[in-house]
């Protein structure tokens, strides 16, 4: 049995959706399976809804066409077909890297339901009164020309380096071609060309060269920015970028589908996993100036032991107050068309993800966002509670609310992964705080040992044995207090007083001198 594909309708009395993602977009029920033959070859279907939020129409796109089965399989150099990511503590299948030219399209064609005109977002290129519907004319609303046919065919040598392939896919702004650099050692990289060669905000995305200063591991590597002229003499603009060659996290999503066309989710472990592996790409992003936009489950790579976060097609600096800002509906957050891009924006998207990932729920239904389900509607947040917080604070819809920087939600990301496996394995998965020092004592051990006398704990006794809390290294004060041992209240005080800028750490230091001391009084 195999699901019906994207796109179909929902075929259920009264509903009048369609399919998506497994998922009706009207009724929401999984769509119903249906049976497969041996000599029927399934197409292979990519479908990614890209809506440029403010000063461009949305782009949705999708492709279609059969895999190449020329080439055969690479398997990774791996001693293992496992991997651990999340810091070590999740084991999950390794992907092997695919030959390159297994991935090629023999037929590539754009989906009727995935053509809509690139500037006002119109659905275009439509079947009529029987007659399939053209792939490349003019948009009946506004009057764009469009083209869905690949402007590069095998064997042309753009910029005189790169010799074409074929296609991989369509995406959001136009065809992916498979190459080789036939100027370094016969390198197979990947060129990202535009939907139109006249759509201005595709060729602001192509000016974006300061995307070849990005450099990450857990990024793709763009190496060139380049021209090759159309059939008419215009010049398009194409990024060359590195080929990785595994899997998407929604490939392997996919892959969990169920007879009954419902996709099973991933582990919620497993799902923490990967995000955690792919945040820090984010934080150098931010790091440097610039937003993603566009985190999703296609745009992360799994290849051997490795995450790679793909398409920057999207990437914007943050302070760009000018250029269209693009991402997906069911994913971006809901203040970007208004405030721009923010480290939030990208936490918004980070969450979205992770619940499509973790809950198996659509992004979308009858094109607006799914809202996160209530701990009584999925088992998953009703076992795990912290990770139900941790979702509700990264995509909650105000950027006020939600994780302040990628770090902040990774380092939270870590303890709800620790609770979740220590739920599922039943053995505790500690590890050292990030904000406290080690416990100075142990508590109750009386109790187990029955040495344990009548009567209420000291509460001095209890608070001396607590933690200390870590001094915060972006205090003014942190490089003195890191050279000060002593708890002695009057030195603290000499500490205190003789410095010029007062800070909070400081004033922490005090406070706890005075509990040492066991004057609560001056605490307050």
């Amino acid at each position: 049995m195999t699901a019906a594909a994207n796109g179909s309708p929902c075929g259920r009395s009264g509903c009048g959706g369609v399919l998506e993602d497994g998922y009706c977009d009207g009724c929401g029920h999984a769509a119903p399976s249906t049976p497969s033959t041996a000599a029927a070859t399934a197409p292979a279907s990519v479908s990614s809804a890209r809506t440029d939020l403010p000063g461009s129409a949305a782009v949705p796109s999708g492709m279609s066409g059969r895999a190449s089965r020329r080439g055969s399989t690479r398997m990774s150099a791996t001693t293992s077909s496992r991997v651990r990511l999340g810091a070590g503590l999740v084991d999950v299948p390794a992907v092997p890297r695919i030959d390159p030219a297994r991935a090629l399209l023999t037929d590539p064609q754009v989906a009727e339901d995935k053509r809509f005109c690139s500037r006002c977002g119109n659905p275009v290129g439509r079947s009529r009164d029987g007659r399939p519907g053209r792939v490349e004319e003019f948009c009946r609303k506004d009057g764009a020309s469009f083209s869905f046919v690949p402007k590069l065919t095998p064997g042309v040598l753009v910029a005189g380096q790169y010799e074409v392939q074929g296609c991989l896919a369509h995406g959001g702004l136009g065809w992916i071609y498979l190459a080789i650099y036939r100027n370094v050692s016969d390198r197979w990289v990947v060129l990202k060309g535009l939907l139109d060669s006249g759509d201005a905000d595709a060729m602001a995305v192509a000016e974006r060269r300061f995307l070849a200063q990005v450099n990450h591991p857990n990024i793709v590597t763009i190496h060139n920015f380049v021209q090759h002229p159309d059939g008419d003499g215009t010049p398009v603009g194409y990024i060359v970028m590195e080929y990785v060659g595994g899997s998407s996290l929604k490939e392997l999503r996919e892959a969990r589908r169920q007879p009954n066309g419902s996709i099973e989710p991933l582990p919620a472990a497993q799902a923490i996993a990967y995000v955690m592996e792919i945040l820090p790409a984010l934080g150098y992003l931010h790091s440097q100036g610039l937003a993603y936009c566009d985190f999703k489950p296609e745009n992360v790579i799994q290849y051997d032991r490795q995450l790679k976060l793909i398409d920057l097609g999207a990437v914007i600096r943050i302070d760009d107050q000018l250029s269209a800002i693009y991402g997906t509906v069911g994913y971006h957050s809901p203040e970007i068309a208004t405030h721009g891009p923010s480290p939030g924006s990208d936490v918004y998207t980070v969450g979205r993800t992770l619940a499509v990932l973790a809950l198996g729920m659509p992004p979308t239904r009858q094109g607006r966002p799914v809202d996160l389900p209530e701990p009584a509607e999925h088992p998953v947040l009703a076992t795990h509670e912290s990770f139900h917080r941790l979702l509700r604070r990264a995509a909650d819809p105000d950027p006020l609310r939600r994780f302040g920087t990628v770090d902040e939600m990774s380092e939270q990301l870590n303890g709800v992964l620790r609770e979740v496996l220590a739920t599922e394995e039943g053995r505790p998965r500690a590890a050292l705080s990030t904000v406290f020092g080690p416990p100075r004592g142990t508590f109750a051990a009386g109790l187990l040992l029955g040495s344990a006398g009548p009567g209420r704990p000291d509460p001095a006794r209890l608070a001396a044995m607590l933690p200390l809390p870590l001094v915060d290294p972006a205090d003014p004060a942190a490089g003195l207090l890191a050279t000060t041992t002593s708890t002695d209240r009057d030195e603290v005080a000499r500490i205190v007083a003789s410095t010029p800028q007062p800070s909070p750490e400081l004033r922490l230091r005090m406070i706890r001198a005075h509990l040492e001391a066991g004057d609560w009084s001056r605490c307050w």
